[in-house]
């Protein structure tokens, strides 16, 4: 029975980080597929001064989210550092503040995108 809870343990780990990998992914995916969109829409409109003005926020928001979530995938590195430190190596070093970082700068990147989507939006109907 102990082998069957160690292998459930490690295949819930694993699925964990490759649940966690795939979330950092698609905020990069989000952040940065709408900074290109929006600058390509730029690109394609006569007046672009004067909604390039517009924009500015939501450009700034959308590369805020992509600096957001590459961060937190250097948090993400750290903290499988710190726990492996503290597996394998017996470091007294807890990982648990490493993962509230790398959590805080996923939600930093998901609500750039979110502002950053409304007032692109709010942008493009004025």
């Amino acid at each position: 029975m102990d082998d069957f809870k160690n292998e459930h343990a490690l295949e819930t780990f694993r699925s964990l980080v490759t649940i966690a990998v795939a979330a950092l992914q698609s905020l990069v995916l989000l952040n940065g597929g709408a900074l290109v969109a929006l600058l390509a829409y730029i690109g394609q409109i006569d007046d672009r001064a004067a909604f390039a003005g517009r924009v500015a926020f939501p450009v700034a928001s959308f590369i805020l989210g992509l600096v957001m979530a590459s961060m937190a995938f250097f948090s993400a590195y750290v903290t499988q550092l710190l726990l492996y430190g503290e597996s394998a190596l017996g470091a007294k070093r807890s990982h648990q503040p490493a993962i509230w970082v790398t959590l805080g700068l996923a939600v930093i990147s998901l609500g750039a995108f979110a502002v950053g989507s409304f007032c692109g939006a709010t942008a493009l109907t004025q």
